[in-house]
């Protein structure tokens, strides 16, 4: 680690000693919990994070054993935290609900940040930028041209961009939600939907897998919904060093050899260079 690196997240950790000796100070009875959790999560020393298990390559299961993009990010930042990990799998539209109700400290699966969700949740510094795909039957008609889905009948992921992207953009479709992506491509092999939007690599991974019966269709770049990792508001010790963490990996060169590990030929944005 460089001294530009040591410096930026000893900074933060700093600022969170800080706190905790605030919360010392206010209150006996506190002294010890504020001495040994100075992060604020769920369990001292542990970092508890929801996450996917069907949404390769950002986090998904493979051979018994959880991996991906997101997951990876998650792992990096819990050590330089100097935490362990616990992860726990959850439909999607689980996860932003169990970290505002305090049953995770932070989620980890593609989740972008919205004014919307930044509602009941916080976010902390922008990790990844992507593109969101339509996924469509061989024969269903769909094309690259968007007018071309009204009248579809079109699979998306509860409480993702994607619905609420669809909802504003592709009022002519049929808007038909599943609790996760594997349901959905279920429904479009056999034939219950025409086509499932979702993320670019994810929707890759399935047109690989369906020996030409799926391809994608339409592309659609969303660099105006950037990706954190969500945070329980009030949390703000978790916050700031999360940042700080999220910084040191971009700047180190860390982010983009787990990004080029999971996304070889995706452009990478200039804040995702390192700086060191």
């Amino acid at each position: 680690m460089t001294r530009r690196t040591t410096t930026r997240l000893t900074a933060a950790l700093a600022a969170v000693a800080a706190l905790g000796l605030a919360l010392t100070a206010c209150s006996s009875g506190g002294a010890e919990a504020g001495a040994s959790n100075e992060l604020g999560t769920i369990s001292a020393g542990t970092l508890r994070i929801g996450t996917t298990g069907d949404t390769k390559p950002y986090a998904y299961t493979e051979d018994g054993e959880l991996q991906g993009f997101d997951v990876e990010m998650a792992k990096e930042v819990a050590k330089r935290l100097g935490l362990k990990t616990e992860f726990v799998t959850q439909e999607f539209s689980a996860l932003l609900p169990a970290v505002a109700n305090g049953q995770l400290d932070m989620a980890a699966a593609s989740i972008s940040d919205t004014e919307e969700r930044e509602k009941t949740v916080d976010f902390s510094d922008h990790y990844f930028i992507g593109y969101i795909s339509v996924l469509a039957a061989d024969g269903s008609g769909i094309t690259d041209d968007e007018s071309s889905l009204d009248g579809k009948r079109l699979g998306i992921v509860q409480g993702t961009i994607q619905d609420s992207y669809a909802q504003e953009n592709f009022t002519g479709a049929e808007l038909v939600r599943f609790p996760d992506n594997n349901s959905a491509v279920a429904a479009l092999s056999s034939g219950t939907i025409d086509a499932h939007f979702l993320d670019f690599p994810v929707a890759e991974e399935y047109a690989a897998a369906s020996n030409g019966s799926q391809s994608i269709a339409i592309n659609v770049a969303v660099p105006e919904f950037p990706v954190g990792f969500p945070i329980a508001k009030g949390n703000d010790a978790l916050k700031t060093a999360v940042d700080g963490a999220v910084a040191d990996i971009v700047a180190d060169g860390t982010w983009l050899e787990i990004d080029q590990k999971f996304f070889p030929d995706q452009p990478v944005p200039d804040e995702f260079q390192p700086s060191e």
